[in-house]
């Protein structure tokens, strides 16, 4: 593609081209830096990145990392550097990346301080010293295992043991053979008295259970902790992740699409989504005003709506105000590129197409009011809307399927098209069940149209 022009750059910072017009002077800007200079040099251009304009050019989205790591080491200009200190006050995710950037500088810095040399921790003349603790810590071990194996042995005996005899071992070697030797009684005999060891009096060696050989006290098996209650499914923390799950704790990524698993990953994490570039560009679109300078009548119509909305029905209902004495009102709806795809007259003051419109598209729609046969349309101002994509729809019916009932899931994936009515309603629904959760609270609050 060549080099834009002065005229267009400037209707590209106001957004007053298509969609198809706006990506190719988007991607045009992003390998060319003579048009992308002349665009910063353009009056305005420092107000509209607020506005339009920024939805669709590369100041939007984050930086990367090579523009991140320039930054901290201060060799960005100051204008890209502003930008990107503005991006990072709005974005979590670039904020944090700052700050590991600055961490590992740090480390870097130090290490260039402490120099180790290959064998510097080895001390030959004392190896023998090294050899005697080794030897010493054995021996210690083996005496601690010996008291606790007699430790047990004993315990062992007196369990069995009925009465407590005194036993003399040099008595015992000592006695004449056919000696007898006295009855125990119910009081210890003194030490002189040999007597024979009884088979029940004999120490028998304890076998340890398997399970108390392969049991660590010392292991801590991490646990789940629930942050959300949502309908028949959760949200758990484990490991310092958040992450959704059934009620026995089992993961549901396995029924989900991986576009809708990752959404529900970045949602958790940060608390909003950011769209696919086609789902952007649609709804940069229909944020555009199409009116220009055109100015309506005082009696024409005042449209309700949809204006500058995602639609899930390829049959939208669009509604304006009455107009008092009106005889009849013309409804137009216009496609991306200015055709006419309906043109119908009807006495209300609403209208739905009777044929389906395309999904994926961006329409413009307005309506006309006469007062009699003989009168001329005064015509509204225009309004745009959206009807999601036929792989919206369907991932859209899939996760109402595979997940019944959950707010967040179904939450999620109308965000990722862009239904910011619909979303907002799930989350709400969530916050509701979980009235005193900030995590409930920040999913709810990340949505686009909402503010605290």
């Amino acid at each position: 593609m060549k080099c834009i022009d002065k005229k267009e750059l400037i209707q590209f910072i106001k957004g007053k081209l298509d969609p198809e017009q706006l990506l190719a002077v988007d991607e045009h800007l992003a390998g060319c830096p003579e048009c992308k200079a002349q665009l910063r040099e353009l009056p305005g251009f420092n107000s509209a990145k607020r506005d339009f304009g920024t939805a669709v050019m590369d100041i939007a989205d984050c930086p990367d990392y090579g523009v991140l790591s320039a930054y901290v080491d201060g060799a960005l200009p100051l204008d890209e550097r502003a930008g990107v200190e503005s991006h990072a006050n709005l974005c979590e995710m670039c904020c944090r990346d700052i700050d590991r950037i600055r961490e590992l500088r740090s480390h870097a810095t130090m290490r260039q301080n402490v120099i180790v040399r290959p064998g510097m921790s080895k001390h030959h003349e004392r190896h023998g010293i090294r050899i005697w603790k080794r030897t010493l810590a054995g021996v210690t071990g083996a005496a601690v295992l010996a008291v606790i194996a007699f430790g047990i042995t004993n315990m062992h005996a007196v369990s069995k043991a009925p009465v407590s005899v005194a036993v003399n071992p040099t008595a015992v070697e000592h006695s004449m053979p056919g000696a007898t030797t006295t009855a125990p009684s119910t009081k210890p005999q003194p030490a002189t008295v040999g007597v024979q060891p009884t088979p029940e009096l004999t120490p028998n060696p304890v076998t340890p259970k398997p399970s108390m050989v392969a049991e660590n006290p010392n292991t801590v098996k991490p646990t789940a902790k629930t942050m959300l209650s949502d309908g028949s499914y959760k949200v758990i923390q484990q490991n310092g992740k958040l992450a959704m799950a059934n009620a026995n704790g089992q993961p549901v990524r396995t029924a989900l699409e991986a576009r809708v698993a990752a959404a529900i990953d970045e949602k958790l994490r940060t608390g909003k989504i950011k769209l696919d570039k086609p789902v952007q560009m649609a709804m940069a679109s229909i944020a555009t005003r199409g009116g220009g300078d055109f100015s309506p009548l005082p009696t024409a119509p005042k449209l309700v709506g949809p204006k500058g909305k995602v639609l899930m029905s390829n049959r939208p209902g669009l509604v304006w105000k009455s107009v008092d004495l009106a005889e009849s009102y013309r409804v137009r709806v216009y496609d991306s590129a200015g055709r006419v795809v309906v043109d119908e007259v009807t006495q209300a003051a609403s209208f739905t197409p009777s044929q389906p419109l395309q999904r994926g598209q961006v329409y413009t729609w307005r309506v006309g009011v006469r007062f009699s046969e003989s009168d001329s349309w005064a015509e509204s101002t225009p309004a745009k809307f959206r009807v999601i994509s036929d792989e919206d729809s369907r991932l859209i019916a899939k996760v109402k399927n595979s997940l019944p009932g959950s707010h967040l899931a179904l939450g999620v994936a109308y965000e990722s098209a862009g239904l910011t009515d619909e979303a907002q309603q799930e989350y709400r629904a969530l916050r509701r069940a979980n009235r005193h959760s900030d995590l409930a609270k920040k999913l709810l609050y990340g949505a686009a149209g909402i503010s605290q």
